[in-house]
This record gives structure tokens, sequence and C-alpha cells, in this order.
């Protein structure tokens, strides 16, 4: 899948210079994670673009006690922008072995996924379709409540372990 667009006139900052474009990496948390699933060592990014738009990066689950079948609420992501009364946002991801897990992302960006595993080491390649999301980005974490991410540069060491963690935030060159 691809994202699209034109744009016709270069935006300007509030400063006067160019708006550049941001990509910044992000990891999901253990209390953004369903107890049951268990992400691969380093395998647990996203990439949020421009502050709000969501892609799935590298991130793969499986399942820790060993269960063939899952179904409900595993991962928690940002909440998307737009409450989609007639549905929430869906797709199908895949196994490393090529089984098929659907998925759907509610309006607090809980993701339900549901499918069944070939094997304990199956592992679902979690590359959900792109999304603009909520700003700031809110996540509803599996303790309860709602939890806040600022949209500036966060520091790691200032990082509360409810937090995602930011992994690397880099400047997209432009292409004009």
């Amino acid at each position: 899948m691809s994202i699209v667009g034109y744009q016709s006139n270069v935006p300007k900052a509030q400063g006067g210079g160019l708006i550049a474009n941001t990509q910044r990496e992000l990891s999901v948390p253990s209390n953004q994670l369903n107890a049951d699933m268990l992400h691969s060592p380093g395998r647990n990014i996203y990439a949020v673009i421009n502050e709000n738009i969501v892609i799935g990066k590298d991130i793969r689950l499986r399942s820790r006690s060993g269960r063939k079948e899952i179904a409900g609420w595993q991962l928690s992501l940002p909440a998307p922008i737009n409450k989609n009364q007639q549905g929430e946002h869906t797709g199908t991801l895949l196994s490393r072995q090529g089984k098929p897990f659907y998925y759907a992302i509610d309006d607090d960006g809980r993701v339900f996924v549901s499918g069944v595993f070939n094997d304990p080491e199956d592992e679902i390649i979690f590359n959900v379709n792109p999304y603009v999301a909520e700003l700031p980005l809110k996540f509803r974490p599996f303790s309860g409540g709602i939890f806040v991410l600022p949209p500036d540069i966060i520091e790691e060491d200032e990082i509360e372990e409810s937090e995602p963690v930011l992994v690397r935030r880099t400047r997209v060159p432009s292409t004009l």
C-alpha cells in the first residue's frame, strides 16, 4: 500500500521558513501490549510521520503462552482522528508462516486481533494500514485511563515507564 499526495504550494512555518517533514519512531511499551502477547526483541517499532500519520514499521507479536488461537484486544496504538460510526480501521495481517490475522482499530486506538497460529514460534508481522492519529497522540493502556504523548521531542531520560519510547527522530529531506 502506498500513500500518494500532491501539494501545489509549499507551506511556510510561522517563522517564515519552509515546513520540514518529520518522522518519529516509537516502540510499544509493555503496558500497551496484552499480557498474553510477546513482541520479538527489537521488533516493536512503529513510525509517526509529521506528528500524526501512524505507520506500522516493524512490530512482531506472538503468543506468550503458546496458545494457537487469539481474539480480542492485543495492542494499543495512537487513537485515530476520525471517529468512525460505521466501523473501525480494519485490515489483514500475515504471520511469518503466512497465516492470516484480522485486525480492527477502535476509536481509542485499541487494536483487536483474531486468528490462529500454526505453531508456538510463529509471529504476526504487525504492519497496519497507515492512518491519521488524533493530536496530541493518545493511547489507552491496559492498566486503564488514557495516556497523552506530547508532540515535541522527548528525551529518553524524561520518559516514564508507561510512555512509548522514542527510538529515533529524523528529518525527511524535501524532494522539491
